[in-house]
């Protein structure tokens, strides 16, 4: 059987970039059939094709994914998918505590809550009481989460206006929000692996929204012992930001014993060198040449299950503007539904383009048709700038960090001067 690209194996020493897992996608491949397509599949592919955690996937494999609890309603995922079946000992799932999803109050069990918003007492004391939204998405991190964020009040909507309209904690204060995060720590210390016998590994979230929150926030959390760290809110804002806090934590000797750094919402390919670079002062800094550095975003899924856009790899040249993932929409037409006139993208490669024509991407055949996509198209679509994504990062790295590869023509010169400094505030 023909083995795809391996991603794992070009990751290396760098920082990895992990797609921000949707559930529909991740229990897609594990169907018996597509009864759209009637079991009719292109180039003979095969719906666990898909699945990327596999090492032995025909398309391309990497075993590195995030995965949010907060997608779910229960201690438990119902319906296997790519992650609950996953080979442990061969893929790392990094699990997020369903923070974003919690504050947006589209969290099944606060979504009443806006109901009562405008009473913030109400609501501080309804979430301090209601230990079993808690010890659900203990429970889930535990069972299906190498290492996993601690569950962080949203501390973020104090800065958005939209999620001060919809979100049940938007009448809280700051210190409000720190204080039900510490309760949260100081749950998830107590009771990880109780329930489960499985013991996801801890990364207590640093956040700042301004206004001295960022320190009230780590003064609050900062003693608590987990195995690493993860920047959310202004924390990450900006590399300034993270190498604020980083040094912080390398000053006050918290990073003495970490094993993981996770970054909230960010993507190749600039950040994959430059939290690299990171990775590697942080290592000889701290003498833990196994401290890892992971970053995510959503992006490759919004860009084809909104969008229904298609993700072009970048040239990267040393121009800065080429050091970023662009899209294009992809081409839907009457003229790509013919059994006979077969195209292919060739301008945008991937496994997927080089496999699967745009002709099978179009599942609609009418030539009334606007839109000609069904749910094979969008995993497909998905699955191709998931690729790109990883591969935006890899190719990055490559190019500054491989002494094979290291071509300083092509490395921009804001870059260049980020290096520098990265280097120089970390040392």
């Amino acid at each position: 059987m023909r083995k795809g690209e391996d991603l794992t194996a070009r990751y290396k020493d760098y920082a990895i970039y992990l797609p921000s897992l949707q559930k529909q996608y991740a229990a897609y491949p594990l169907r018996a059939r597509d009864p759209k397509r009637e079991g009719s599949l292109p180039a003979k592919m095969q719906l666990s094709d898909l699945n990327f955690l596999n090492p032995k996937n025909v398309f391309w494999h990497c075993q590195y994914a995030l995965y949010s609890a907060g997608q779910f309603d229960d201690a438990f995922i119902p319906k296997a998918d790519i992650v609950s079946t996953r080979d442990r000992a061969n893929t790392v799932v990094i699990g997020d505590s369903g923070g974003y999803q919690i504050g947006t109050g589209k969290m099944p069990a606060v979504a009443d809550w806006t109901k009562d918003a405008k009473h913030a007492d109400v609501i501080y004391n309804r979430w301090l009481n209601q230990r079993s939204i808690r010890d659900r998405i203990l429970r889930w991190l535990d069972r299906y989460s190498d290492y996993a964020m601690t569950l962080d009040m949203p501390l973020w909507i104090l800065n958005e206006t939209k999620a001060k309209k919809s979100s049940p904690f938007a009448k809280l204060s700051a210190q409000q929000l720190i204080d039900l995060s510490v309760e949260n720590l100081r749950y998830f210390a107590n009771n990880r692996g109780k329930a489960t016998g499985a013991k996801a590994k801890y990364l207590n979230v640093l956040q700042d929204a301004g206004d001295g929150t960022g320190e009230a926030w780590y003064n609050a959390v900062k003693d608590f012992d987990f195995e690493g760290w993860a920047f959310g809110g202004s924390t990450r804002g900006s590399l300034d930001n993270i190498l604020y806090w980083l040094r912080r934590l390398l000053d006050d000797g918290k990073l003495d014993k970490c094993e993981w750094i996770h970054i909230l919402m960010a993507s190749p390919p600039v950040n994959a060198v430059y939290l690299t670079a990171i990775q590697r002062a942080l290592r000889k800094a701290t003498g833990n040449e196994h401290l890892r550095l992971s970053y995510d975003s959503s992006s490759p899924f919004q860009l084809s299950g909104i969008y229904q856009r298609i993700a072009k790899l970048p040239e990267l040249t040393a121009d800065y503007k080429t050091w970023q993932i662009s899209a294009v929409d992809y081409p839907q037409s009457p003229k790509y539904t013919s059994d006979t006139d077969i195209r292919y993208l060739n301008e945008i490669q991937s496994p997927i383009t080089r496999a699967i024509s745009i002709n099978d991407f179009h599942a609609k055949r009418s030539g009334w048709e606007v839109k000609f996509f069904d749910t094979l198209s969008h995993q497909l679509l998905t699955n191709h700038n998931m690729y790109i994504y990883h591969r935006a990062a890899v190719d990055a790295c490559d190019l500054v960090f491989d002494d094979e590869l290291r071509d300083e023509t092509r490395i921009p010169t804001q870059v260049l001067d980020s290096l520098v400094q990265i280097e120089g505030l970390l040392a």
